[in-house]
This record gives C-alpha cells, sequence and structure tokens, in this order.
C-alpha cells in the first residue's frame, strides 16, 4: 500500500485501528445500535479487577528482590533520585481508573486545569496544567512564551532564530541546577544582582524573569519587587517553587501575587505521581504551554509526556493534600518520633527539640533530632547514619542520596570548586543524629526503631 501525501504512520494506524475497531466488535457494541429495550448497550466495564499475580515478574509480591535492588525507607526526604514520595492509596485508585478508557488527552488536560482552579483558588482568568514534573513545567512554560501559538515557532523551538525576545533575566543569587531547563528552550540567562541592574537589563529582546522561590531570601530582590518591574516592562514572570507547599495556602498565595507562571512539583509531599507537577498561569499562557507539550508531534515538549493516569491521580492526591487538617498530620510526625525515642533512651540516646518553621520557603516538614552521649556509647551520628543505611533487606535512608543525581567525569584539571554554600555549612555535632517523619509510611517508625535498638546494642561501650 502507498500511503497518500499527508498521511503518516500514526494517522494510518489510527484510522486502520478505528474501521477494525467498527467491523470487528459485536452488533451490540457498534455506533447507534440498540437493544430491544431501546436502550444504548450497557455503559463499558468500570476498568479490570486488581488481581494477584500468578508468574513472572510480580509473583512474589517483592518486585524490588526480584530484580535485586534495595527498597529504602524514606528518611531522605521528597528526593527524586529515591523517588519522591509515596502515593495513598486513594491516588493508587485513580490511577487505576484513569487507565480504564481512552481519551483525548489536550480534552482531559482542559478539564484538569478547571478542576485545578477550584483547588487551588486560582485568580480570574488563571488556570491550570498538569505537567511531567516541575521541570517539564518550566520547559513547556519558557516554550509558551518564546512562540505563543504560531506554529513555524513551535515547530523551531529551540532554534530560536528569528525569535523577537529571547532573553531571560534571572538573579545570580538564583542560578541553580533547574534553569537548566530554561536554559533548554534556547534562551540566554541574563544574571542580575541589584534592582538597578535588573531594570537596567530590559531590553527589546527579554522575554521574561525568572525567581527560584526557595532561594528568595539569597536574592536582593524580592518576588513582589520582580513582579512590579516586570509589568512595567511588559514582561512575563515565572516563579519555580517546586517544593514550597506546604503550607497549602501557597498554592493560591503566590499566583494571587500576579506571576504569570507559578510551578508546584505534584510527586513531593502533594504525594502524588512522581513524574507529576502543576503549572498554574495565566490562560493564554498555559493554553501556549499546553501547545508545547505532549500529545502535541514536532514539539520542544513533545519527551514532556503526561498519561492521563498520571493527570488523574495528581488531581486526587492534590484533592486531598488542600483537604487535609495539616496541624493533625504533624502530631502523627511527632508520634513516630516519640516511639523511637522511647526505644532508644535506655542506651543513654536523648530528644533535642523539634526543628520545626511552618513558614520556611520550602521542604516545609519538622526535624527531629537525638543526642548520643558520648560517655555511654562510642558511637557516632555518621556512625549510626550509615548502618541505618546498609540495613538489609529494607535500607533506611541512603548514603548515595545526593540530590544532583549521576555525576559525569571531568577532564582532567577541569574540576570546579566545590560551591560557597557547600564548604561554609555549619558544623553539626558529631553527636548529634536525626531525620524528618513525613515520608514514612505506617509501621516504619518501628522498624527504624527496632533497628536503632540493634545498633546501639552492639555498639561498643564508651
Amino acid at each position: 500500500m502507498i500511503l497518500k501525501s499527508g498521511w503518516n504512520r500514526r494517522s494510518f494506524l489510527s484510522a486502520l485501528g478505528a474501521l477494525g475497531g467498527t467491523l470487528f466488535a459485536p452488533v451490540e457494541l457498534r455506533a447507534g445500535s440498540k437493544k430491544k429495550s431501546g436502550k444504548l448497550s450497557e455503559d463499558p466495564v468500570d476498568g479490570h479487577p486488581i488481581v494477584p499475580i500468578a508468574s513472572g515478574l510480580g509473583s512474589t509480591g517483592n518486585v524490588y528482590a526480584e530484580l535485586g535492588v534495595t527498597p529504602l525507607i524514606n528518611i531522605v526526604g521528597t528526593v527524586t533520585v529515591i523517588g519522591g514520595s509515596v502515593m495513598k492509596p486513594e491516588v493508587m485508585e485513580l490511577m487505576r481508573q484513569g487507565n480504564q478508557h481512552f481519551v483525548l488527552i489536550n480534552e482531559l488536560e482542559t478539564a484538569a486545569g478547571r478542576y485545578i482552579e477550584k483547588l487551588c483558588k486560582t485568580p480570574p482568568g488563571y488556570t491550570g496544567l498538569v505537567t511531567g514534573g516541575v521541570a517539564a513545567g518550566i520547559v513547556v512554560g519558557y516554550a509558551g512564551m518564546l512562540t505563543e501559538d504560531i506554529e513555524p515557532r513551535m515547530e523551531a523551538c529551540p532554534d530560536l532564530t528569528g525569535f523577537p525576545k529571547t532573553e531571560v533575566i534571572i538573579q545570580k543569587a538564583h542560578r541553580n541546577n533547574f534553569d537548566h531547563q530554561v536554559r533548554q528552550t534556547g534562551v540566554k540567562l541574563v544574571e542580575v544582582e541589584t534592582k538597578d541592574q535588573m531594570m537596567n537589563a530590559i531590553n527589546d529582546k527579554t522575554l521574561a524573569m525568572h525567581y527560584i522561590n526557595i532561594q528568595s531570601n539569597l536574592g536582593k530582590v524580592s518576588g513582589p519587587e520582580m513582579i512590579e518591574i516586570a509589568k512595567k516592562a511588559n514582561i512575563y514572570t515565572f516563579n519555580d517553587a517546586s517544593a514550597d507547599v506546604p503550607p497549602k495556602e501557597r498554592l493560591w498565595e503566590y499566583p494571587a501575587q500576579g506571576w504569570d507562571f507559578v510551578a508546584f512539583s505534584g510527586g513531593k509531599d502533594i504525594c502524588g505521581p512522581q513524574a507529576s507537577g502543576i503549572l498554574i498561569g495565566k490562560e493564554k499562557l498555559i493554553r501556549w504551554a499546553q501547545m508545547n507539550m505532549s500529545p502535541q508531534e514536532n514539539r520542544i515538549g513533545r519527551s514532556s509526556k503526561v498519561g492521563k493516569e498520571t493527570i488523574f491521580a495528581l488531581l486526587k492526591a492534590l484533592e486531598l493534600f488542600v483537604n487535609q487538617d495539616y496541624d493533625a498530620v504533624v502530631k502523627g510526625y511527632d508520634q513516630r518520633a516519640e516511639t523511637i525515642s522511647k526505644a532508644v533512651a535506655k542506651f543513654g540516646v536523648t530528644p533535642l527539640p523539634r526543628e520545626f518553621n511552618p513558614q520556611a520557603l520550602g521542604n516545609v516538614t519538622p526535624h527531629y533530632t537525638w543526642q548520643i552521649d558520648p560517655a555511654k556509647v562510642n558511637l557516632t551520628a555518621i556512625d549510626v547514619m550509615k548502618q541505618l543505611a546498609d540495613t538489609k533487606p529494607v535500607g533506611i535512608g541512603s548514603q548515595n542520596a545526593d540530590a544532583g543525581g549521576m555525576r559525569g567525569r571531568w577532564p582532567e584539571g577541569t574540576q570546579p570548586q566545590q560551591g560557597e554554600h557547600r564548604r561554609n555549612r555549619p558544623q553539626r555535632d558529631p553527636h548529634v543524629f536525626g531525620f524528618a517523619m513525613w515520608q514514612l509510611k505506617e509501621g516504619e517508625d518501628k522498624i527504624i526503631a527496632d533497628r536503632l535498638v540493634e545498633i546501639f546494642s552492639a555498639a561498643p561501650k564508651a
């Protein structure tokens, strides 16, 4: 068969699938057919029941062991390198329900955006978009600003030849590993430090200003000041607030400040699918961002694919998150810490006051620490954390959970020095160890407590 111009592999297979579905479907399921009652055939079956796996991968109930990898109890945090967070049962159920049927992804994304509007109390003229994480949201958000709805631009990006605006202003103190996604669209980052420098950097090529919310305390220009400057210059603003909820109120407080885009992770404390994010912005800009992402073809965001299952699951996770009683959640963390404190008390290990700033810029959660008495036990905090991580068959934390992930090699003589922010970190007491409770599943506090009892029981006495 010779395909005529305008056809491609995908359009041909789609047509063939539609034709085959009509030809081979039972008579009662064909379009327009009715039963004797005069009603259309019964509603589609509500998905498949969850069934036990009798053979092959997953049949033992321990898929990690089957593949030979070590699962972890998460005392590290919502970092991507160990999987972010764990979805709640209701979220998993929505993922299953979302897998039941086919749907036009663009239609589903638009409907999901309307649901996000309600949950996040977006300002008038704003809507939402489910993305493949904040990094993906940055890519498609900036692509949307660059291309608008102009087809040749969408097909060309990140080749910005002939684009009218190709520069993005960022404070030097806000540079981080994730502005790579801004640069991925082909724009040039222009670093500034002061408010005067920011205003003077604006020119005819300036597209937007980029802001890292968790680094707000490091820059000399505040978020509201940046918005004011950008509005006067008629340029866009993007606020990366990836890890910055809770508190949940930021989901509506930040967009209300006037940012053109605000991005939140869906796979951190919202506890949605790991590869999910929420992009909130002005309706026109969200539309342009959506035009630059999957399922659209020949787009820079084609790789930023979001499945229907992820969309439904993220919405449920967001719903649960905004409706939770966070005070009760924190009390649950306190109870987990108390379980550990009681278990190690007999070894002269005492809990220190809980560290918790509910208005911290990001990664808001209580942190719990314990003091080892060196007069009783010859063990350091590093020893404890390493032995926890070495626990089998399930590790407790990880010594390899560097948030940056895998790194390549530097050609000889070219490796840069460590940044000042790492070299100048305050030294912790070598006999104080600690971690957070926010990603522990039910019963894991008891597992940690039992393991700590083993570690301190085997430790040499001072």
